[in-house]
């Protein structure tokens, strides 16, 4: 299973067997309680283990988010609002020259009809 986190896709690792209580597969005559002891961590380092390939996909695919984000925002930061800005000082100095004009242009009809 998976849930999202920001967008990304985060597995959830789940093992069936975690709810059943599955029997011990040998006597009781023939071991001892050490076997019974290292059922006991097998099972427990076994859970940790899926919880920490879970948490380092986790941490893997958001710092791969991170990484594109931060790029998409210095692409931004440098390339594009640069851009942009440059586009409206040359859009603002054009309707300038062109408000000079009609100014001018203005003052010699106006100085024509005098």
């Amino acid at each position: 299973r998976f849930k999202s986190i920001m967008g990304v896709e985060i597995p959830i690792v789940t093992d069936p067997d975690d709810d059943v209580e599955i029997d011990m597969p040998y006597g009781v005559g023939l071991t001892n309680s050490y076997l019974d002891e290292a059922r006991r961590r097998f099972i427990k380092v076994k859970k940790l283990t899926r919880e920490l390939a879970e948490v380092e996909i986790s941490i893997y695919r958001l710092a791969v988010s991170i990484k594109k984000a931060q790029k998409r925002a210095n692409a931004l930061q440098n390339i594009i609002i640069p851009d942009f800005s440059s586009k409206i000082k040359f859009i603002q100095e054009a309707l300038e020259e062109k408000e000079r004009e009609e100014f001018v242009r203005l003052k010699v009809i106006k100085a024509q009809k005098m």
